[in-house]
């Protein structure tokens, strides 16, 4: 359970969950909660499915006003600067938006940068705020206006159907460098398929403010979560595009922060470790306590693992 969704200003998923019902791996039925095996409930908010199959979740709800949201689409001439507009806005905005930048390429095939924001308060107060990404290029297209809520969460479903191939890397980051900018806009161009694309997700603000500690997700100094998503249609073409993913994550790895987002890795057998540890951050040995503690026999394993030392 990790990062924010839409809209914006409420934090991570994970800091908005009150309580869990599960069954663990000798077949106890509990309720964690800050009250009720709190130990077990500050895993299960990062530390993924090592510890029980849940039933039931409890959140913690927010009230959703009028929403300014949707893309704006900016000519693939314009990345590098529509990149660094993306990374001096992130730094500078109120928790009220939530935001990805994105390149990736048009009904058409033709390659364009992409910036969609998400304002969770007055549509004026939101113009205002949105009004440098706007306003920049000039854009090739601005969707963005007031659209109900349940339409934001279908913002990126045309990005993903069901039935293509898929194979995600990502990492997180603290800043966006210009040599970073750099670098993805030279890999996103060598992508083997059209469906491809490299983004950063925003992440800062309210997540920054949980302590590492508090939760078993850790990266809170984090500004964004960098992304490469890999989408094709045919099964012969495996290969190339799960190496052209891998080799765009090696070359961005210089410029994150080297812990990789757990949703976004493969199982241990095809990660190895060390990688899936540095997902788990500074939090992994006390993850490891609590495997022992409730799986010891690591009968929950096919999954971004946490091995149990007992």
């Amino acid at each position: 359970m990790g990062l924010a969704g839409w809209p914006a200003g409420n934090g991570l998923a994970c800091d908005n969950l009150l309580s869990v019902d599960l069954v663990t791996a000798d077949g106890t039925t509990l309720t964690a909660s800050a009250t009720d095996n709190a130990d077990l409930f500050w895993g299960l908010r990062g530390g993924g499915g090592n510890f029980g199959i849940v039933t039931s979740f409890e959140y913690r709800l927010h009230p959703v006003g009028p929403l300014l949201a949707g893309p704006v689409f900016y000519p693939f001439a314009k990345a590098k600067e529509a990149l660094a507009l993306y990374r001096d806005f992130v730094t500078s905005i109120p928790d009220e938006v939530n935001t990805v930048a994105a390149l990736m390429n048009s009904p058409d095939g033709e390659p364009i940068a992409a910036i969609v924001v998400c304002y969770n308060g007055s549509v004026g107060a939101g113009e205002k705020v949105l009004r440098p990404l706007r306003t920049f290029g000039p854009p090739l297209v601005d969707e963005v206006g007031p659209i109900p809520y349940c339409k934001v969460q279908t913002l990126f479903d045309e990005a993903f159907v069901r039935g293509r191939r898929y194979y995600f890397k990502s990492n997180f980051t603290r800043n966006i460098s210009d040599e970073a900018i750099a670098n993805l806009i030279e890999r996103f161009a060598t992508a083997p398929s059209p469906l491809s694309l490299v983004y950063f997700q925003q992440l800062g603000n309210v997540a920054n403010r949980v302590g590492a500690s508090e939760t078993a997700f850790s990266h809170r100094a984090a500004l964004c979560e960098w992304g490469c998503d890999a989408v094709w249609l045919d099964p012969a073409e495996d290969a190339a595009n799960i190496r052209w993913a891998r080799e765009v994550a090696e070359a961005m790895r210089p410029f994150t922060m080297g812990s990789d987002y757990v949703n976004h890795i493969g199982l241990e057998a095809e990660e190895g470790t060390d990688r899936i540890k540095a997902a788990f951050g500074a939090n992994y040995d006390r993850l490891v306590g609590l495997k022992n503690k409730y799986d010891p026999t690591n009968l929950f394993r096919h999954n971004q693992n946490i091995r149990p030392t007992v």
